[in-house]
């Protein structure tokens, strides 16, 4: 519009996105027990997660050991 007042648009960002949905999520509490459920299945996986990279740091280590003692004969 030439010579007219122009209105502002208005953008939301992506980080303005979730924290609306995580104040939602957070105050809304209509599936807190499914969100409880999910959260502990996470937390178990990332402890079985967690157990098997400390298993293969050893198992690697190991190797590392088997190597350099090889190299040193």
């Amino acid at each position: 519009m030439p010579g007219g007042n122009r209105t502002p648009e208005a953008t939301i960002g992506c980080g303005s996105l979730i924290l609306i949905a995580l104040i939602v999520l957070i105050f809304g509490k209509s599936n807190t027990s499914d969100l409880e459920r999910e959260v502990k299945g996470l937390r178990s996986e990332v402890k079985e997660l967690k157990e098997s990279v400390d298993g293969q740091s050893t198992v690697i280590r190991g190797l590392r050991e088997d190597l350099e003692k090889s190299k040193a004969k």
